[in-house]
């Protein structure tokens, strides 16, 4: 049997030489307090600039 015919065969490379890579350090999110929002939109606002700073504190490649 080839192994194009053989549909678990990756599987079996996969697990033959399995490689591990680290995780890279993850940020440390910063102290979300107790917050109280009059709309949908206010929470979406507010949400959008959480975001936005928690992206650029993530680690960049």
């Amino acid at each position: 049997m080839k192994i194009t015919d053989d549909y678990n065969a990756k599987y079996r490379l996969w697990a033959a030489k399995p490689t591990v890579v680290p995780a890279p350090a993850a940020p440390r999110l910063p102290d979300f307090k107790s917050k109280r929002f009059s709309s949908h939109a206010e929470l979406n606002t507010w949400k959008l600039s959480a975001l936005r700073r928690l992206a650029q504190l993530s680690p960049s490649k």
